[in-house]
């Protein structure tokens, strides 16, 4: 007996036609069978017939079929992203930790963990120090920043999956790390200077060391701080200066991050309320991916917000950051950056993956079905064929119990 399509696809397809599969035609776009994907031997979800040998193939599987015609990409399509700067490690033997040869994201996700976990121990390890009151130890920073920009040259998207691991009760040490890894990933996307991405990434790893002298009671205050709990707030940029200073080991350049991440264009920012190009460069960028992952993760005192609504708020704000490099970064990640867990409007969750080519919506591997119940095996799903399928809300990783790190092994 055939099997009727799945509960989710007739909802759905009200706008797909059904059709015996003996009628189909080059050209077209089989949104749903009449019976599960996951009942046929089909990896992905959604089939473009280029064939007479696509139609065959479905004939051995099903009888009706729901077709559609791929949406055109609506207006100029976004240019694609420039070929990344190589670097070479001076006084370092090549291996493959420090090089720029194009790998798959699946190849990449273990070396980009493998960094992050060196990273967190890095930061954890500093950030102990300085409330000890000890000697900071900065030179695992610029090797760890090294690794990001190779990292990133490999594959510019594996660093970014990462940046989505979350914590609240670490905020601080991963916020570090991942403002580390997006200016990292900006700035070797942009092409610039090996030398200056080195100081600007350890700059960047150690942007918020100064809050270790920040009281805890008003670091981790659960609610808005008074005027003058902020004015000690905004303290910590000075501060991390002393602290790194005491060393002598990091450049001016590395410095100034510290102490102007954040600095607005317009002036309204912090310690010293610097305007235009009195700001660094590389301390604009920093600021960028400072806002963009504070604003995307939960804290004590403010709940995270989608990345597609703080990347509009970003916009919206354009006194405070150089709009270049926003709009770079914007069109390096995208409204739905990779990794980001999203839910649609079948209820269906899943996570933003790459796609071979830049598209107006995303492709995801589909974990969870309008049930929340886990896909075995996952499904992947190019939403640009799927013109009835929304996305209706950004999940926080961990929602519905499902956990980023734990489907990075899906691309292994």
């Amino acid at each position: 007996m055939t099997a009727s399509p799945i509960e989710i696809s007739t909802c759905m397809l009200r706008y797909a036609k059904k059709i015996p599969v003996t009628e189909l035609e080059l050209g077209m776009y089989v949104e749903a069978l009449d019976r599960p994907w996951l009942e046929t031997d089909y990896p992905l979800q959604g089939l473009h017939i280029k064939t007479r040998e696509d139609i065959a193939r479905l004939s051995r599987h099903v009888e009706y079929v729901y077709v559609s015609t791929p949406p055109e990409a609506p207006g100029t399509p976004l240019p694609a992203r420039p070929e990344p700067a190589g670097f070479t490690r001076r006084g370092v033997a090549p291996a493959a930790v420090y090089s720029r040869s194009p790998q798959s994201f699946s190849a990449e996700l273990a070396q980009a963990r493998l960094i992050r976990e060196q990273a967190r121990d890095f930061v954890r390890n500093i950030q102990a120090d300085a409330r000890a009151g000890q000697p900071l130890e900065q030179l695992d920073a610029r090797e760890l920043v090294v690794q990001m920009m190779a990292s990133v040259s490999r594959n510019p998207d594996a660093l970014v999956w990462f940046t989505n691991l979350k914590n609240r009760d670490e905020y601080t040490a991963l916020h570090s790390i991942n403002v580390c890894m997006l200016s990292v990933a900006l700035a070797t996307v942009r092409g610039e200077p090996e030398a200056d991405i080195e100081e600007m990434g350890v700059g960047a790893l150690l942007h918020d060391v100064g809050k270790m002298k920040v009281p805890m009671d008003i670091l981790h205050k659960p609610a808005r701080l008074s005027a003058a709990e902020f004015a000690v707030i905004k303290q910590h940029p000075q501060y991390g200066v002393q602290l790194l200073e005491q060393g002598s080991q990091l450049s001016q350049q590395s410095l100034r991050i510290v102490r102007e991440h954040h600095e607005r264009l317009n002036g309204h920012g912090y310690p010293d309320g610097l305007t235009g190009d009195e700001i660094s460069h590389y301390a604009q960028i920093v600021a960028i991916a400072d806002v963009y992952d504070a604003m995307t993760s939960d804290r004590v005192y403010q709940e995270s917000r989608a990345p597609g609504e703080v990347m509009k708020l970003m916009s919206r704000s354009r006194g405070d950051f150089n709009p270049t490099l926003l709009d770079q970064f914007i069109h390096t990640l995208g409204a739905y950056p990779v990794g980001s867990l999203i839910e649609l409007n079948t209820g269906e969750v899943g996570f933003v993956v790459p796609s071979e080519a830049r598209q107006p919506r995303p492709t995801m591997l589909v974990v969870l079905d309008h049930r929340k119940r886990r896909y075995f095996p996952q499904r992947i799903r190019d939403l640009n064929h799927f013109p009835n399928f929304r996305i209706v809300r950004t999940l926080a990783n961990g929602a519905y119990g499902v956990d980023i790190d734990d489907y990075a092994s899906a691309w292994s």
